[in-house]
């Protein structure tokens, strides 16, 4: 099997692909982030089943609490050092970012959900023999019917420690190319998509792991109104400069806040110097029919290259930089260099060994999976 994941650890650096994806090693506690996204694409399969009617926010609490199993670890926010003020519980930061994505998003009625949750299988041949040399997998999160652009398309949830500027890379990622390449055919199967349906694209609904903060309608955050933020809203508003006898700015701020309440008035301070970041984006990626097709051989390619490797036609190599504290296995791969066999020994010793396609045979028997055979 391949799945996208996989694919990007292969490229990032071999040998840790070849002991994680091969050997199944990995440390015993289980990554905040991979507990914490897994309970966030569940609530997320809650909020939107099949239709236009959505979970209700409670139920999506619900689910997320659920699948997070009693996980009760730090989450830590993107940016400065990482101190006590940046750290949330895992659970009460999904539960308040949850309540923010519904306040955010609304009822999202501009998407028809017609399928959720889809994992696919599907054969990976050698170009010239016709030879199974791997079989890719994956799951999509929605197949959505958009009713404002009148287009279909995928969705994926991701939650991510920070947002970027420039979200242009999404045109040449992986998965959405590969999703987009495999969708049509698994979705003809399953009765949804006729053969002359177009797919428009992908889109990743994105959610920023942090304490979403109080802004405006606007988006903006604002410092506390001051008098002098009253009385110049009042005045805009009334052409008055006086009220009860006394010049407005006479009144005290408990005064003037009732007076712009009982006119209607929203007044707002001065915008903050540094705004917060948003806590929620969203972005569609759309492939043409050459780019799905180039999408295919990437894979194929990818798939000789890792089989090369598998049988020792080609060395194993890592890929070492700033990246490498950060890697499950970095304690593993130090001792590797220093000694081989104490790297065995602590593999025995302080690693375990997890199937990590488990998840994935677990959806295809579960949640109807679908296996596309490629023709030899």
């Amino acid at each position: 099997m391949i799945r996208t994941s996989e694919r990007g650890d292969f490229k990032h650096c071999q040998w840790y692909w070849w002991h994680h994806w091969q050997n199944g090693l990995t440390t015993p506690r289980v990554p905040t982030w991979s507990w914490f996204g897994t309970a966030w694409h569940y609530a997320q399969e809650k909020r939107y089943p099949p239709g236009t009617k959505r979970g209700s926010l409670a139920d999506v609490i619900d689910a997320f609490v659920e699948k997070c199993d009693e996980e009760h670890r730090m989450v830590y926010e993107k940016g400065g050092d990482l101190d006590q003020e940046e750290a949330h519980d895992g659970i009460e930061l999904g539960k308040a970012m949850l309540v923010a994505y519904v306040k955010h998003w609304g009822e999202d009625k501009q998407w028809q959900v017609i399928h959720t949750e889809q994992p696919f299988q599907i054969d990976v041949r050698h170009p010239t023999s016709g030879r199974l040399i791997a079989v890719y997998c994956g799951t999509w999160d929605l197949f959505v019917w958009d009713r404002f652009d009148r287009v279909y398309r995928l969705v994926d949830h991701k939650t991510r420690a920070s947002f970027l500027r420039d979200w242009s890379h999404f045109e040449v990622l992986d998965q959405p190319g590969s999703y987009l390449w495999v969708a049509p055919e698994v979705l003809v199967h399953l009765g949804l998509l006729n053969k002359k349906d177009a797919i428009d694209g992908i889109t990743f609904n994105m959610a920023r792991k942090a304490m979403p903060q109080a802004v405006a309608e606007d988006g903006i955050k604002y410092t506390q109104p001051k008098k002098s933020d009253f009385v110049a809203a009042i005045t805009q508003a009334t052409g008055l400069v006086e009220s009860g006898g006394k010049p407005f700015d006479k009144h005290t701020l408990k005064s003037l806040a009732l007076q712009a309440k009982t006119l209607g008035l929203d007044v707002k301070g001065k915008p903050y110097t540094t705004q917060p970041a948003p806590s929620f984006a969203r972005y569609t990626t759309r492939r043409g029919p050459g780019e799905r097709v180039r999408q295919a051989q990437k894979v194929i390619g990818e798939a000789r290259h890792m089989e090369a490797v598998r049988r020792g036609k080609l060395p194993l190599m890592k890929n070492t930089g700033e990246h490498c504290s950060r890697c499950p296995l970095f304690d593993f791969c130090m001792l590797d260099e220093q000694d081989k066999d104490r790297a065995q020994e602590y593999a025995a010793t302080m690693l375990v060994k997890r199937d990590p396609y488990a998840d994935h045979r677990e959806a295809m028997e579960t949640k109807g999976g679908i296996i596309v055979e490629g023709d030899e």
